[in-house]
């Protein structure tokens, strides 16, 4: 999709909508569509129980991997991948720095060579 053609908060209303869709939520599905003027076209990324919901448990896990010694393997991997990235060609988002550089600093996980 284009940037001219994506509107982030329209986008997000359609998220939304899938969201309560796919948790039988059907009044308030419908409410939500209804006051929001959300399109009823299908959305892009079609995850079975929603895109919302798929994202938001990647990204809980991911966070609470900084405080929660009962982290996932999943979300240490990944933080471990992206610092590595980072030292080797400082390249990563900014956002992404501020969660993961203070696992890091505290000695939660060293990234090796």
């Amino acid at each position: 999709m284009s940037q001219t053609n994506w509107e982030a908060d329209k986008m997000l209303d359609v998220y939304i909508h899938d969201y309560l869709v796919k948790r039988d939520l059907k009044a308030s599905a419908q409410a939500f569509q209804a006051e929001g003027k959300v399109s009823s076209d299908p959305v892009a990324i079609d995850a079975p129980g929603g895109f919302l919901f798929e994202w938001w448990s990647v990204f809980w896990d991911i966070f609470i991997a900084r405080t929660n010694e009962k982290h996932s393997e999943v979300a240490a991997s990944y933080i471990e991948v992206c610092l590595r990235m980072f030292l080797q060609n400082g390249k990563f988002p900014l956002v992404w720095m501020k969660l993961l550089l203070p696992l890091h600093n505290s000695g939660w996980f060293m990234v090796t060579e």
